[in-house]
């Protein structure tokens, strides 16, 4: 984990937002990538750094145009999820609204709020006056418990066709459970949007998983070609060899909150670990919280701060028709 952090404390000293940016002039997609949108998750930083380096230095040609950006950066110097309010609850309709009309008022800015404004300067600037077909956007996360890759979305067609073609499951009704996040903003102007999850927040795997992450959105999309991806038959490995789920899907069927500060697991889970009704997950305090639903423990909460305890999830009842990669 310090050299993790090391690394990240270098970036933010020599780096601005942006941590790359590529435009072609070419047709092609529309591509954002973001990492660190909680402070305490540098992974995805690290992972876009070492993209976007290789793209430069081995001159690899793109299609259309690319972004990629650090969302918390006070929080990521701090290595803290947040520091007044967490930035990936944001986003929602009346904040959007004070964004591009009122604006907020001096006792609203907080430290989120003024990355917020920021990060949305940026992506509207990056998307003014594209002409691209599709538009995909990324947000890059860890987890505090042991997790296989996976990726949440929005129940939206271009987001479900955006995440079939990867070898990874996913969870299909984020938004009904989550307010705010900045997925769902971009999924309601036009972008295939999706949250990936690449492993536990100290695992140096994880910067691995979802550079392979990046490269196969990247190839997918049209962004580059097959032959410019590193490695792309071990990219593939990387996130469908250690799955146990590739290509299926989850819904949420319940969200335990933890707001209280007193909420912890009662022990040490593995994420989409099979539970069932009646299991000892938690303690509120000193009060037991039994599993309420018969399905897979999703998102264990193992850090101080974040409101949400845990998560319980069962495979979708119909499959959603794939097209997957291409070999």
């Amino acid at each position: 984990m310090e050299g993790l952090k090391e690394q990240v404390r270098q970036i933010l000293f020599n780096k601005s937002r942006i941590i790359g940016k590529v435009e072609s002039g070419k047709k092609g997609p529309a591509i954002v990538f973001c990492g660190g949108i909680h402070g305490n998750e540098p992974a995805g930083v690290l992972a876009l750094i070492r993209v976007f380096d290789t793209i430069k230095e081995r001159k690899i040609k793109i299609n259309g145009k690319v972004l990629g950006f650090i969302g918390n950066r006070i929080a990521l110097h701090k290595h803290k999820r947040f520091i007044e309010s967490d930035l990936n609850r944001l986003w929602t309709s009346n904040n959007i609204h004070k964004l591009h009309n009122t604006g907020f008022t001096s006792n609203e800015i907080t430290s989120e709020k003024t990355e917020m404004i920021e990060i949305d300067e940026l992506l509207m600037s990056f998307i003014k006056g594209t002409e691209a077909k599709h538009r995909y956007f990324v947000d890059l996360h860890t987890t505090s418990s042991t997790t296989i890759p996976f990726a949440a979305i929005d129940r939206m067609k271009q987001s479900v066709e955006f995440a079939m073609q990867l070898p990874i499951p996913f969870i299909i009704n984020l938004d009904e459970f989550l307010e705010g996040t900045l997925m769902h903003y971009l999924d309601h102007i036009n972008f295939g949007a999706m949250v990936f999850e690449a492993g536990k927040h100290e695992d140096p795997i994880s910067v691995n998983i979802h550079e392979a992450l990046v490269w196969l959105v990247l190839y997918i999309s049209g962004a580059v070609a097959k032959e410019d991806v590193p490695n792309y038959e071990g990219c593939l490995t990387l996130l469908g060899g250690i799955n146990e789920h590739p290509h299926q899907i989850f819904n949420i069927i319940h969200r335990e909150p933890a707001n209280n500060g007193s909420f912890r697991m009662a022990q040490t889970f593995v994420n989409f670990q099979p539970i069932k009704k009646g299991d000892l997950l938690a303690y509120n305090g000193v009060n037991k919280i039994a599993c309420q639903h018969d399905g897979f423990l999703f998102m264990p909460l193992y850090q101080d701060q974040g409101a949400d305890g845990y998560f319980i999830v069962r495979k979708a009842q119909k499959e959603l028709s794939i097209d997957p990669i291409h070999n």
